[in-house]
């Protein structure tokens, strides 16, 4: 099985796609997971919160998973745009997602002869995201700088996402 001319992805069974790039993923990525939130409204202006989520089997990777997160934002004064119902708000939130290990489907063989797979130990990264919105009546315009540190190959390795490699983003995860 190689890449699929033109790209797309192959489903060679009811449990595995190939994907363009030489990647595969579990036709199945469902999974389930509980969290918790709490947040706190100083005054008019200003609240903060926090969240936590857990799933025992993050993406169907057989690797448990929890994020957890603190919130903030800073709301404008009614008054800031008139009368005209216009409200302003800036927020922010800065998490971090740890990974487990992987199931034996997404191992990683050891040799030449592919013996026994090694199970996949995924990068733990942090992430954030600032941003300002808007709101009218029931509508929110809101635009938000999103970023993480989770490096390309650990990305790659992690999603599968081919446009998340580079010639150079080999990692222990990642050895390609």
């Amino acid at each position: 099985t190689g890449g699929i001319p033109g790209g797309g992805v192959c489903p060679v069974s009811t449990n595995t796609i190939f994907l363009a790039n030489g990647n595969v993923m579990k036709s199945d990525v469902s999974f389930y997971e509980v969290y918790g939130k709490v947040n706190y409204t100083f005054n008019d202006y200003f609240a903060m919160g926090g969240n936590v989520f857990y799933s025992p089997n993050f993406l169907n990777t057989g690797a448990d998973g929890t994020y957890a997160s603190i919130t903030a934002k800073l709301t404008a004064p009614s008054t800031l745009f008139g009368t005209s119902g216009i409200g302003a708000y800036v927020s922010g939130e800065f998490g971090r997602q740890w990974l487990g290990t992987s199931d034996n489907f997404y191992g990683v063989a050891a040799g030449n002869g592919f013996p026994a797979l090694a199970r996949i130990n995924y990068a733990d990264y942090n992430t954030w995201n600032v941003g300002v919105g808007f709101t009218y009546k029931v509508f929110t315009l809101d635009l938000r700088y999103s970023g993480t540190d989770l490096s390309k190959g650990n990305c790659n390795a992690f999603t599968s996402d081919f446009t998340a490699q580079t010639p150079n983003s080999a990692t222990p995860i990642n050895t390609g």
